[in-house]
């Protein structure tokens, strides 16, 4: 997975640009800046960068070196750093908000490192705010026995990013293959992903000692629907 990563570090801003909804929900869980706010796996940074240009106090960590040198690029000042999801303890300050989008929580083995995490992200949270996070829906997965997502496409580079999902039950995994095709190369990876149900989630957040749980199927906070939302949307209250 990491050489992956670092492969596609120099087109992931192409194939995940930073979205409007996804940054006006942070921005309103953050409140005005100067807020301090944890980006984890944060990728090339898009949102980090946008976050700290408006004035936020930004930290993001990512476990792909290249990917953390990319955000470095776009700005030298901004705190980024090379680190595990599941080493949040040894950051020594505390944060108005925490973020984890992009799917990235389900590359976590299973429900016990899940829940590691979310006690980790709770310890960095100052009291009354908010953890976000955002996965595929799996719920809608695993019942309609999805196989792909949809294609991405960036004209502008000439990219088309390919997703491909196979669910294997003796494992429970979802094997994610993804083909990218951009400069005459075609870069091919898979990765087993944990397909996390939105009940398993509100419950490991329970668990962790989060108070207020909602649940969102888009980041404009329409209403989730197991067996058609895309997207599971939920913020945690500490």
């Amino acid at each position: 997975m990491s050489k992956f990563y670092t492969e596609i570090a120099k087109y992931y801003d192409y194939i995940f640009p930073t979205g409007k909804a996804q940054l006006g929900l942070i921005k309103e869980l953050a409140g005005e800046p100067p807020m301090k706010i944890l980006d984890i796996a944060c990728g090339s940074g898009g949102y980090s960068k946008q976050l700290s240009d408006l004035g936020y106090e930004i930290t993001a960590v990512d476990l792909d070196p290249s990917m953390i040198r990319r955000l470095k690029e776009k700005d030298e000042k901004l705190d980024a750093r090379v680190l595990n999801m599941l080493d949040l303890d040894i950051l020594n300050d505390t944060y108005d908000l925490l973020f984890c989008i992009g799917n990235s929580l389900v590359h976590l083995n299973n429900n016990e490192e899940i829940l590691e995490f979310f006690r980790k992200c709770r310890q960095r949270l100052k009291p009354g705010r908010n953890l976000l996070i955002q996965i595929v829906n799996y719920d809608r997965i695993l019942a309609k026995d999805i196989t792909s997502l949809p294609l991405i496409t960036n004209e502008e580079v000439g990219l088309t990013f390919e997703r491909y999902y196979e669910y294997l039950p003796e494992r429970h995994k979802i094997c994610f293959k993804t083909v990218l095709k951009v400069d005459g190369l075609s870069l091919e990876n898979s990765v087993l992903l944990h397909p996390l149900k939105s009940v398993e989630l509100i419950e490991l957040l329970r668990q962790a000692g989060f108070i207020t749980i909602e649940t969102y199927g888009s980041f404009e906070k329409t209403v989730f629907d197991p067996l058609n939302s895309f997207s599971l949307i939920v913020v945690a209250q500490r």
